[in-house]
């Protein structure tokens, strides 16, 4: 788990290096450079790239030697395609108000999508009575919905890293809407049950790529408060959900197909705005569109092809496509970094599901409670969300005084205590679950949960964004997927749970638990740089991500420290593996350093 076998890494890091070209050119020469001449000048951000090769498809080739391009492929110089520096083409420095309107229209979605985890949860008496449903089959609705969101991104995410982001938006939200149909006039459980597994399916976009979205239009020092928003949407939608949508439960009038058409109605009028806000965010996108543009207007006319560096050994469809379903798989499986965290939140999920299908039970058959107040109860998660999100700036504060000196474990602090919290949060919630204690205990309870939960959640997006750069919506999609697949799952024994071992001992059951895997956080704080040692794909991104921001003069202040820091320590362990080598494999050593030189004679 510590390392990817040979095939598996050139897999990966065949996508790095598309986008980092510029040291492996092929050599000019003399004749060919009189051929090729640059103009003088070239558009903004445009710059005089080396000579490669061009394949018989049309498809630029990075050659491994002069020769081989000469005997195999057409020369062509290439025009590099850039931003150019400070300018709003590059989604870093689009203006605040642009940066807003896709922001706020990106987190409604991410909003509503989970607001309808427990909106559902919360119309379930009536439906089962409308049905004929069992408790299994009502409760199986939660999970399906969550087993969609765990299993779409392994598709959506890799997607919107090859084709851009704006039209998976589109094309998510308008299918997500018509799913809504399914549900709302299905005659049996089995339909209802298909339309809530299309609905995780077409709306995992709103969990899973809008955490892309921030790492396009955020550096990492600027990514903590829109990384809360972020979370604060997604955590606050369960709370809200059956919060709001109780009174239509409790209506004879409305009850569970109502839930279903208002959320409809919401989505048919958000559709359109979407359209007119949001716009494509994905850097290498966008530069592979301004340079076809220039292809079609210039030509070759100004000395050589107008290229984006990920157009470079661009890959067949499909195999990117095999690929990038694969590798969301690959970093839960293979990246250290991932696996512990996709662990850790697969038992807080777990809780939090546990939460959304069980606080009608516990309310209703415990204290009493009607429709009415047992949804009011969900207000206790929306509390215990908001003290986490103003949690969150203490975080931030401590992480922007102490970069500098420990890296990008200073994201680490509040998670350690976090993790503690939360198994304190389920303790309290279960043995405060009996009829001779107010009801106040169990909700607050709820809200230590929320709170640790939302600084868990939000820790494992911000730090796995931080470690995989451009490609976060991989690394999230992959720790998603084992997160939510697990978590969901346990909305299904919910009710089973609870009749066997009572509401009070399973959450203490459960709590125990999660004290267990509390040291993880601490693992990763005190053990972060040697576990990314051993994450090859990590260090790739993350260099190619602070190379990125150093471009663009984006590094200021503590971050340049940061950088800084980062790079000794990249050095240090480029430094230990060589030693490494050199006591292992003297023999490979001594032909790669002959290698070296005979590149520098060239």
């Amino acid at each position: 788990m510590t390392c990817l076998d040979e095939s598996s890494r050139d897999g990966l890091q065949s996508t790095a290096t598309s986008t980092t070209l510029i040291s492996s050119a092929v050599p000019t020469t003399a004749s060919t450079a009189e051929k090729l001449d640059a103009p003088a000048t070239l558009p903004d951000g445009c710059t005089l790239g080396p000579i490669l090769g061009k394949t018989s498809r049309g498809m630029i080739s990075l050659s491994k030697s002069s020769e081989e391009a000469v005997e195999e492929h057409e020369e062509v110089r290439v025009i590099w395609v850039d931003f150019p520096p400070g300018s709003q083409e590059n989604p870093f420095f689009f203006s605040k108000r642009r940066k807003l309107g896709i922001m706020a229209v990106a987190l409604f979605f991410a909003n509503i999508t989970a607001f309808e985890t427990s909106s559902y949860s919360i119309g379930i008496p009536s439906m089962k009575r409308d049905l004929g449903a069992t408790d299994l089959q009502a409760a199986a609705g939660i999970s399906l919905y969550g087993w969609g969101f765990a299993i779409g991104p392994l598709a959506i995410a890799p997607l919107t890293e090859e084709f851009g982001r704006y039209w998976m938006y589109i094309i998510s939200i308008f299918t997500y809407t018509l799913c809504h149909l399914s549900h709302g006039v299905g005659k049996n459980i089995g339909s209802i049950l298909v339309g809530r597994f299309l609905l995780g399916i077409t709306g995992c976009v709103g969990a899973t790529v809008v955490s892309g979205s921030v790492s396009d239009l955020y550096p990492p020092h600027k990514r903590g408060i829109p990384m809360a928003l972020f979370t604060l949407s997604v955590v606050l939608g369960p709370g809200l959900g059956a919060a709001v949508m109780c009174w239509a439960e409790a209506d004879s009038r409305l009850e569970w197909r109502w839930i279903v058409w208002i959320q409809m109605i919401i989505l048919a009028v958000y559709w359109p705005i979407t359209l007119l806000i949001l716009r494509e965010t994905r850097a290498p996108v966008l530069l592979r569109r301004k340079a076809k543009k220039l292809r079609d207007e210039r030509g070759m006319q100004d000395g050589g092809r107008y290229t984006a560096r990920s157009e470079v050994d661009k890959e067949p469809f499909w195999t990117a496509m095999r690929k990038s379903l694969s590798r969301p798989i690959l970093f839960v499986t293979m990246e250290p970094v991932v696996t512990f965290f996709a662990i850790w939140g697969a038992l807080v999920w777990g809780v939090f599901f546990i939460q959304i299908a069980g606080l009608p039970y516990v309310f209703k058959t415990i204290y009493g409670f009607g429709t009415t107040a047992a949804g009011s109860t969900y207000w206790a998660i929306v509390i215990g969300t908001v003290i986490g999100y103003f949690l969150n700036y203490f975080q931030d504060a401590l992480y922007k005084r102490n970069v500098g000196r420990i890296g990008v474990e200073a994201r680490l602090y509040a998670p350690c205590a976090a993790g503690i919290v939360f198994a304190i949060g389920c303790v309290i919630f279960g043995l405060t679950s009996v009829p001779n204690v107010h009801w106040i205990g169990p909700c607050i309870g709820i809200a230590i949960i929320l709170a640790a939960a939302f600084t868990i959640y939000q820790t494992c997006f911000i730090y796995l964004s931080e470690c995989y750069g451009s490609h976060a919506s991989s690394a999230v999609a992959g720790m998603s997927f084992l997160r939510i697949l697990v978590g969901s799952s346990f909305a299904m024994f919910t009710n089973q749970l609870f009749d066997a071992m009572t509401p009070r001992w399973g959450l203490f059951m459960i709590g125990c638990i999660a004290l267990l895997l509390a040291p993880i956080p601490f693992i990763a704080f005190f053990k972060g740089p040697w576990i990314r040692e051993r994450s090859p794909y990590s260090k790739i991104l993350m260099a190619e991500e602070r190379k990125r921001i150093e471009a663009e003069g984006l590094m200021e202040g503590s971050d340049d420290l940061e950088s800084r820091m980062e790079h000794m320590e990249g050095e240090s362990v480029m430094e230990d593996d060589r030693l490494r080598d050199e006591r292992e494999h003297p023999r490979r050593l001594q032909s790669n350093h002959r290698k070296d030189v005979h590149r520098q004679g060239q």
